[in-house]
């Protein structure tokens, strides 16, 4: 028992608005995933507001949801297991809307918002460990950042950087498509040129027989 909630309680710190959960015996209510980057509370479609309910607490049907009005906008769920578990944020299309994919110019306007951003190390006030990563005093990419919880959003970090190595590899790829051209025009030029040098010398002659020495004294 005792793994089982420190497991909920490492999945409720992971990606994804997660909750602090404290699991019960059989089916308990746990958060779901809710928004990957928080910002206000929307009221969810044919979803009742909980009243007595927390995550944790004992529940009797599988199932069953109810809303706890979280910035977030996650639910309370009552399962046997953390949903959580599966992993955050969600990403199937079917939860999603205005999905645009970008563009190339898009993603040359993510490598450049990732070159400019600035990286530190740093400790934590009071703690000793020195780590890496930035500043959100530093003004940077508003993708990279969850302004309402005050930290990185590490999916949309994650994105952006994809982003960045996919403009990468096409610049890459344009540069390697533009080394075979000029190799390929260099040696047109060499078979030319050799050909031409060959054609300039004409057949080659033979040498000239020495003559016949005269009749003897």
């Amino acid at each position: 028992m005792r793994i089982r909630q420190w497991l909920i309680v490492l999945a409720a710190l992971g990606p994804g608005c997660g909750g602090y959960d404290v699991a019960g015996n059989g089916r308990a209510w746990y958060y779901t995933c809710g928004d990957p980057v928080c910002t206000s509370y929307r009221p969810p479609a044919g979803v009742a507001r909980c009243t007595s309910e927390s995550p944790g607490q004992s529940c009797s049907t599988e199932g069953s949801r109810c809303d706890p009005v979280d910035n977030c906008n996650r639910l309370l769920v009552c399962s046997e297991s953390d949903p959580k578990l599966g992993g955050c944020p969600i990403s199937s299309r079917r939860f999603k809307q205005d999905v645009a994919y970008l563009t190339d110019g898009e993603r040359e306007e993510c490598a450049r918002e990732l070159r400019g951003l600035r990286l530190a190390r740093y400790r934590y006030a009071g703690s000793g460990d020195l780590r890496l990563g930035i500043i959100l005093e530093d003004d940077p990419p508003a993708v990279v950042v969850d302004r309402g919880r005050e930290q990185v959003d590490l999916y949309g970090y994650a994105s952006l950087a994809v982003a960045a190595l996919q403009a990468q590899d096409r610049r890459l790829e344009a540069l390697e498509r533009e080394i075979r051209e000029l190799r390929a025009a260099l040696e047109d030029a060499r078979a030319k040129a050799d050909a031409g040098a060959a054609g300039a010398a004409g057949p080659a002659r033979a040498a000239p027989r020495p003559p016949r020495p005269g009749p003897g004294p």
